[in-house]
């Protein structure tokens, strides 16, 4: 199978697709950070003060209060977000895709269909072309040093888990370190995939990560397959 470099394919449309996979995962990890220190300090707060008196009522009522508005925020976000999507992911998609179309790879995107499928079903489609893309275009990152990243993502994970012990807005924390497990994945993939015989998609790592980072029981396991496998092909350190 022919593969080429992203020194032979430049494409600003690809790194604006990169950014749509990453920027909804950010979103969550901060909301996530949010929720916490806000139940550490706004309902906790409140519930000390509530020893004294009516300021006990006062601070629980403005922690629910910051809680109703940070909730507003990130479905704000969220819109606006969406709205952005549907307009830039499509022609992100379309100009991406001609540009690999027109290189001569077994694989020929179509412009018009991964445009339309944008639109409709943005998220999907985006993961299954930067997919795609990655078996057939090699991405370059400079630093060996992104799994690092998704380490302090795992053990963000891991004080969440037990602080939730102590307090269940702890819970949150652990939410919190899922970006940094994801995108460190996605990006040392991508280094060792073009380093290395080993061939990791950075598409199937960013989304291994995702979905068992939320859980963080299986995403200790998870991370310990992938360092093990890097370990053996291109080192730790």
């Amino acid at each position: 199978m022919q593969r080429v470099t992203v020194e032979d394919v430049p494409s600003r449309s690809y790194r604006g697709l990169e950014a749509f996979m990453f920027v909804p995962v950010v979103l969550g990890g901060l909301f996530a950070l949010g929720a916490s220190l806000l139940f550490v300090f706004g309902f906790s707060g409140g519930s000390t003060a509530g020893a004294a008196g009516t300021g006990g009522a006062t601070g629980a009522g403005g922690g629910v209060a910051a809680l109703i508005g940070g909730v507003a925020t990130m479905w704000l976000l969220a819109l606006l977000f969406g709205l952005a999507s549907a307009i830039t992911v499509p022609l992100f998609l379309y100009f991406d895709a001609r540009k690999v179309a027109s290189q001569d790879l077994e694989w020929e995107p179509s412009q018009g269909l991964y445009a339309l499928g944008g639109f409709f079903l943005s998220g999907l489609v985006v993961w299954h072309y930067l997919y795609k893309r990655h078996q057939y275009v090699v991405d370059w990152v400079g630093s060996e040093a992104w799994w690092y990243l998704a380490l302090i993502g795992v053990g963000i994970g891991v004080l969440g888990v037990a602080g939730s012990v102590i307090g269940p807005g702890l819970m949150f924390v652990g939410f919190a370190g899922v970006p940094l497990f994801a995108i460190g994945l996605y990006k040392d993939a991508t280094y060792v995939r073009l380093n290395s015989d080993w061939r990791p998609n950075p598409v199937n790592h960013f989304l291994g990560a995702l979905f068992t980072g939320i859980t963080v029981v299986f995403a200790i396991p998870y991370f310990g397959y992938y360092v093990y496998k890097r370990h053996t092909n291109v080192g730790l350190v």
